[in-house]
């Protein structure tokens, strides 16, 4: 473990994921003094996620070819009446590679990182003036650290909702759970992201299959309310041994590793308060609708820089000037957060009208472009007016 030869810096990262991760780097980069804490032995090492996203983002922010797994030509998404296919232009990355390489780009950087290093708490004693409460994790020893302001990139359970005002904006019931797992042999197409819709594994959730170079990642998600019925690691074994459409191609295959962790589906109102700026899952920047978060969180991580090197430059750490970072958010994606926030709610809501409808209402949402007007009538009746089906081939991409 590096030490911190100083107490003080100009900016905490709490957290060396994606987002922690590239916004250390970002940071240092601009000359700006950066400490990365890490609870885990390294970046990544705990991380359940398919780690499908768009290769334009990959290139923008990574560039190192050697971390890709596979490139992705194709989602195809098999709904209970049939399949939809997009072309698009994805990468897969094993998440305990992927941020373990982030995290020491930012050192290469200039950050100071350090793993197994928990921050169990942190108080703003004025705007400028943040000191964090450091656990060295499998030790009884703790220490302080002080900066200008502090960048809480933490997961679902953040220590920034030990601030009042974020943590009266969490909402929970809107969270899912997922558990993944690798699996020896490439199950399908090497180009191909498989994602399975089906009430036989829950009404609002869905089951994935991507490729990696000689494992493929294999995961079930659904969102919380699901689970107290019908269990995650039980419908992940069905998905592995009985599902009609993926036991063929997974049944027997030895399982290589196992993990699991929350999705929390909903983007906080507010991500900035005096000297705190929020980023990533834990500031719910995940799709309501696909559970995608990587490239949100690298947005995140750019749009704070500007923020942050504003306020170490006026002196100006407030709520109120630190909103800026806020803004940003709300033109780079918040705007279609929210709109896919309001329409999750509505499937939400649907669930309780029938097994299949909110599935049906996804599909039109989110693959209407695929469909007529009459086969989206069929989709709504389906059965009952037979199968519906999908027009002439159109570019699309979803992410995970």
């Amino acid at each position: 473990m590096e030490k911190a030869e100083k107490q003080t810096f100009e900016v905490i990262v709490v957290g060396a994921g994606i987002a922690g991760s590239l916004a250390a780097r970002l940071l240092a980069q601009k000359g700006i003094s950066v400490l990365l804490l890490e609870k885990d032995d390294y970046a990544g090492k705990t991380k359940a996620c398919g780690g499908l996203f768009d290769r334009s983002y990959f290139e923008r922010f990574v560039g190192d070819e050697r971390i890709i797994e596979q490139r992705i030509r194709k989602n195809i998404f098999h709904l209970p009446w049939g399949d939809v296919t997009y072309d698009c232009d994805q990468v897969t990355v094993k998440r305990r590679i992927f941020d373990r390489h982030l995290a020491q780009e930012a050192k290469k950087a200039g950050a100071v990182l350090m793993n197994r290093q928990k921050v169990i708490s942190f108080e703003v004693k004025k705007p400028g003036e943040v000191e964090a409460t450091v656990k060295e994790m499998g030790s009884d020893r703790l220490w302080q650290v002080r900066a200008s302001i502090i960048l809480l990139a933490d997961g679902p359970h953040s220590v920034a909702f030990q601030n009042p005002f974020f943590k009266r904006q969490l909402k929970k019931k809107y969270w899912a759970y997922a558990q993944v797992y690798e699996v020896k042999g490439v199950a399908l197409p090497r180009n191909e992201a498989h994602i399975y819709f089906s009430p036989r594994l829950y009404r609002w959730g869905y089951g994935w299959i991507f490729p990696y170079k000689k494992e493929s990642n294999v995961g079930v998600g659904a969102i919380l309310s699901e689970l107290a019925k019908r269990p995650l690691k039980q419908k992940l074994f069905e998905f592995l041994r009985i599902f009609p459409q993926t036991a063929p191609l997974l049944k027997g295959r030895p399982i290589v590793d196992k993990k699991g962790g929350y999705i929390p589906m909903w983007l906080l109102n507010r991500l900035s308060d005096d000297s705190q700026l929020v980023l990533g899952d834990a500031g719910g920047m995940v799709s309501p609708l696909f559970g995608a978060g990587i490239n949100y969180a690298m947005e995140a991580a750019e749009a704070c820089v500007p923020v942050v090197q504003n306020a170490l430059k006026s002196g100006d750490f407030s709520a109120r000037a630190l909103k800026a970072y806020d803004l940003e958010i709300k033109k780079r994606f918040g705007r279609e957060l929210r709109k896919q926030m309001a329409l999750a709610k509505i499937i939400i809501f649907s669930k309780r009208f029938g097994k299949l409808l909110p599935v049906k209402i996804l599909s039109i949402i989110a693959f209407g472009v695929k469909y007529s007007r009459w086969n989206k009538i069929k989709i709504l009746a389906y059965p009952w007016l037979g199968r519906p089906m999908v027009g002439a081939p159109n570019r699309g991409k979803a992410s995970d």
